[in-house]
């Protein structure tokens, strides 16, 4: 018996020293594949704010639950539980589990509380695992809604800004490696020089302000209720830079929710394009500055408030006689301009509206914005001419508008818009600068000489054009207008332009001057406001409101 057990003994110390130093490197590895493993560390995406620092956009880690089905299949009475915990359907999870035997890790439940994962954990399920994952947060919900856009399940960039920048924004993931448990649940890391450090996503600091932006986006929800509008977009620029300060729509959507708004998807300030009608025609009357057979005081005759061409009659709103250049845009004349314009060569119009970005992507770098349309000169018929100077026959969208009438704010100089705060881009001359201040002068002239024109604002001098346009349809036109009101402020040292078009208004008040004009002012009235801009009048006396006369047709 002592002869058995001390052959027994040195069988015992020889299989030990063959296991722990002959063939250490073997066992290692053997054991190095059943536990230790090679996992990704998730990096957070990167953070999107406003110009001054607050949070838009941020992510906030989670953690996933996933399966190994093969090590599942034998436990199905654990399964009811487990799928109990994460409100799941019990029999489509066991479908799930028998159906995917050949796969390794399978989600089941993304990005779930805190509370939740400790009750899975205590569930103590062999093939059940936890992987971290980050959520993005959208802190100011619809009011960036469609600017921001959102991420899908997986953290890549979808809608607007969060797609448009997807790779800035995204990180890129690192490596480690792990020891785990018969669980898969990881035990402790190990220390290997050759892994990838991760690398966070870098963040993004946009051009608009905030306050700003909540303003806005207020007054054109406020306004597109009351005259139960189909839709509605604002836009607000610095003259100075180029950058946009606000840029709201409505309808919007909530990011956070996870049912959203197909309608409420699209930024309408980029990519809806529209016949603007009467905010086009300061540039016809640019055209015929620059011709030199014009200045400010030359006179048409539009008697009697009628003109037919090409079979078309072309009205205005009463017979205004005889007017200067200045009456024309006052009165927003249709007769009047027709006329203009109609003595003009038509490429020099068209050249006009080219060099203010008409017909081109204003290049502010959002995916899906449209270039709008601009036909060219020599497909127009005479009285597509005509049309072309009351803002017909051609498309733009909100942003471009307001690009182009920052040209006349910023002494005849073009800049291209940027949503990207310090992302100032060069600016270019598109016109002489005397004439720049002579419709300077002349768009004040359009809120100054009307009786309590609603785009007004108490204490400074405001410029601006309005428009109501009637919506194309198919074989003509509808009954339904676009509203819209284009201006900047103060007209004496300009520094803001705001743009306003509300789609589709119902009801009595429909005009531009009615419905896009309050909004304007409110908007403009907020951001003189947050940028201290003085006033450059004295306080003002506004008149009562039924004396107000419609022009902008």
């Amino acid at each position: 018996m002592m002869a058995f057990l001390l052959c027994f003994f040195v069988i015992v110390l020889g299989r030990a020293f063959t296991m722990q130093v002959s063939r250490t490197d073997f066992y290692k590895i053997q054991a190095d594949k059943r536990h230790v493993r090679e996992v990704e560390i998730p990096v957070s995406r990167g953070a999107i704010y406003d110009r001054n620092e607050e949070p838009l956009a941020l992510s906030s880690q989670m953690e996933s639950v996933g399966i190994n089905p093969e090590k599942l299949l034998n436990q199905f009475s654990k399964v009811d539980q487990l799928a109990e915990v994460l409100d799941l359907n019990a029999e489509k999870l066991k479908q799930i589990i028998t159906s995917h035997k050949d796969r390794h890790f399978l989600y089941i439940k993304r990005r779930i509380t805190p509370a939740v994962a400790d009750s899975v954990r205590a569930l103590d399920m062999t093939g059940v695992e936890f992987r971290a994952e980050f959520k993005r947060f959208y802190p100011t919900g619809e009011v960036f809604g469609n600017v921001i856009g959102f991420t899908n399940i997986d953290d890549q960039g979808q809608e607007g800004l969060e797609q448009t920048y997807d790779q800035w924004l995204t990180g890129v993931s690192g490596k480690k490696m792990v020891v785990k448990d018969l669980l898969g649940q990881v035990v402790s890391d190990i220390d290997v020089d050759e892994l990838q450090a991760p690398m966070p996503g870098k963040d993004l600091h946009l051009s608009i302000d905030k306050r700003l932006q909540y303003v806005a986006y207020y007054e054109l929800k406020k306004a597109v209720a009351i005259h139960q509008a189909d839709s509605g977009s604002a836009v607000v620029l610095d003259v100075n830079t180029g950058e946009v300060l606000a840029m709201v729509n409505r309808p919007s959507l909530n990011p956070n929710a996870a049912n959203k708004s197909i309608e409420g998807l699209r930024n309408r300030a980029l990519t809806d394009i529209y016949e603007p009608g009467s905010v086009m025609k300061p540039f016809a009357v640019i055209a015929a500055l620059e011709s030199g057979h014009y200045d400010v005081n030359s006179m048409i005759n539009t008697s009697p408030g009628v003109y037919k061409l090409d079979g078309f009659t072309i009205h205005d709103f009463r017979d205004y006689g005889q007017l200067s250049l200045v009456d024309i845009l006052v009165k927003s004349s249709n007769v009047g301009m027709a006329k203009l314009v109609l003595d003009l060569g038509k490429e020099h119009l068209w050249d006009v509206y080219q060099r203010f970005g008409f017909g081109q992507k204003t290049g502010v770098g959002f995916l899906g914005e449209s270039a709008g349309y601009l036909p060219h000169h020599e497909r127009w018929r005479t009285s597509d001419h005509a049309a072309l100077s009351r803002g017909y026959n051609l498309s733009v969208t909100t942003l471009q508008l307001a690009s182009a009438y920052s040209v006349f704010a910023n002494q005849g100089r073009y800049r291209q818009p940027t949503l990207i705060k310090g992302n100032v881009n060069e600016d270019k001359a598109v016109m002489d600068p005397q004439i720049a201040a002579e419709m300077l002068n002349m768009l004040t002239h359009v809120v100054d000489d009307a009786v309590n024109h609603r785009a007004a604002i108490p204490n400074y001098s405001v410029a601006g054009k309005t428009g109501t346009a009637k919506i194309a349809e198919k074989g003509g036109y509808s009954d339904n207008y676009i509203a819209s009101f284009a201006g900047f402020a103060p007209a004496s040292a300009p520094r803001l332009v705001v743009v306003v078009s509300i789609t589709n208004p119902k009801g009595e008040e429909y005009y531009g001057g009615q419905v896009a004009a309050p909004v304007f002012s409110e908007i403009m009235k907020a951001g003189l406001r947050l940028l201290n801009v003085p006033g450059d009048r004295e306080k003002m006396v506004v008149a009562d409101d039924s004396s107000i006369e419609v022009v902008d047709e």
